[in-house]
């Protein structure tokens, strides 16, 4: 009787804990595809950036020349992060 009952406590505790893992990892998979969406945002504007600036003008300006510079730490920061998929 008493091992019936022990039995019954760890399966319903393992069902629990399991599904509670499941959500944990829902939840991990949503904000790791939230930040490769911002990391390729963040490069498709640097990539469209030096396409306007071309010559240089922009960046060389004292003050648009910061907001190229944070851009790019943004998204060396960004790459830093999320480990690159290599398919093999």
């Amino acid at each position: 009787m008493l091992f019936e009952i022990l039995t019954f406590i760890l399966v319903i505790f393992s069902i629990f804990v399991s599904y509670m893992l499941m959500l944990c990892l829902r939840r991990i998979n949503q904000y790791e595809n939230f930040i490769i969406t911002i990391q390729d945002i963040i490069d498709i504007a640097s990539h469209r950036i030096k396409q306007v600036d071309s010559q240089g003008h922009y960046e060389s300006d004292d003050e648009t020349s910061f907001f190229f510079q944070q851009l790019k730490d943004i998204q060396e920061i960004l790459n830093s992060l999320i480990e690159s998929e290599t398919k093999e």
